[in-house]
């Protein structure tokens, strides 16, 4: 990831994204208000370095259950999950917009006395490399380590097959040997086991090793999967999504009871996003000076949240003032 950084105003911002990102075949934004903070969605700032824990799963299925009218609307895992993210609880989703001046208005809106960052993000290379599969889609729907290991060696057909090895034991004998699978699907207690590997065969027709013998098949070790990364484009299934632009990028990754079980993807690292991915710094002094502007242009909190109560936020501030003694 470059960090570079520019004066601030539109017009030099607008020039040096010119220089730095004129060759991005699609450019998305996202303003975070503190230059030192990564690019981690909410649902993965839990554990004791934030004083809290998430239980990502059950949050998942009590708001589906409080909402059975929105199912109409929202048909997958990942349309729940941006409705979830509209209200306000953590998800594994980032937001980003393809609009310049929103990525900076929420850069630029909190934390005054801190610089800001926006992010410049091409996807075009993310999208395809990474795409949706079960495999990021049970880390939200499996609720203990034990559900999540039960996936895997009966349900997760899809990829697997019974020479598939978990930890190097094959799916086979888990199936078969109790002794085996009680660490992973547990009896009384749950699960104690770590998800250290899961590895696929692979058969190699025709191939041998430079001293002539046969190789059959590898093993490919797959755990890395859990952890990427897939942009995405919503539908436009609320107001809000389409006024600000806006597109998501969801992250593998997976917490139980307060701890990392999965590892969870850096976008920053070039192993994600390489060249694609630009760090803006906005100093602090600049921002108020930003925002300005951006009023200008028509970018501020009533027409970016079209949402009834930040309209009559915005028609108390205009139709009111205070009494001077």
């Amino acid at each position: 990831m470059r960090e570079i950084e520019a004066a601030g105003t539109l017009s030099s911002i607008t020039s040096c994204l010119d220089e730095v990102a004129g060759d991005f075949k699609t450019t998305w934004f996202r303003g975070q208000p503190n230059y030192d903070h990564k690019l981690v969605p909410s649902i993965f700032r839990q554990g004791k370095a934030f004083g809290v824990t998430y239980n990502e799963q059950r949050m998942f299925d009590e708001f589906k259950r409080r909402y059975p009218d929105q199912s109409e609307n929202h048909k997958t895992t990942y349309e729940w999950l941006t409705l979830m993210q509209h209200y306000g609880l953590p998800t594994r989703l980032l937001d980003w917009s393809s609009n310049l001046l929103v990525g900076l208005y929420f850069c630029c809106i909190n934390d005054i006395e801190n610089d800001g960052a926006l992010f410049i993000f091409d996807p075009t290379n993310m999208e395809r490399m990474y795409s949706f599969s079960e495999l990021l889609e049970m880390q939200v729907q499996e609720k203990t380590r034990s559900d999540f290991y039960h996936r895997i060696i009966y349900r997760l057909d899809s990829c697997l097959d019974e020479t598939s090895k978990l930890n190097g034991i094959s799916i086979r004998d888990l199936r078969n040997d109790l002794y085996k699978r009680v660490a992973f699907c547990g009896l009384s207690t749950g699960s104690s086991a770590n998800f250290d590997s899961l590895e696929i065969k692979t058969e190699l027709p025709n191939t041998q090793d430079i001293n002539g013998n046969v190789v059959p098949h590898v093993f490919q070790d797959i755990k890395r999967a859990f952890s990427n990364i897939v942009p995405f484009k919503a539908p436009h299934l609320n107001p809000r999504i389409r006024q600000q632009h806006g597109y998501f990028t969801f992250h593998g990754g997976m917490f139980i009871d307060g701890e990392e079980f999965i590892p969870v993807g850096e976008m920053e690292h070039e192993m994600y996003t390489g060249t694609s991915l630009i760090k803006l710094k906005i100093p602090k002094e600049h921002k108020a000076r930003i925002l300005k502007e951006l009023s200008y242009a028509g970018i501020k909190e009533a027409t970016l949240f079209p949402e009834m109560e930040y309209q009559a936020r915005e028609i108390k501030a205009l139709y009111s003032s205070a009494i001077r003694s």
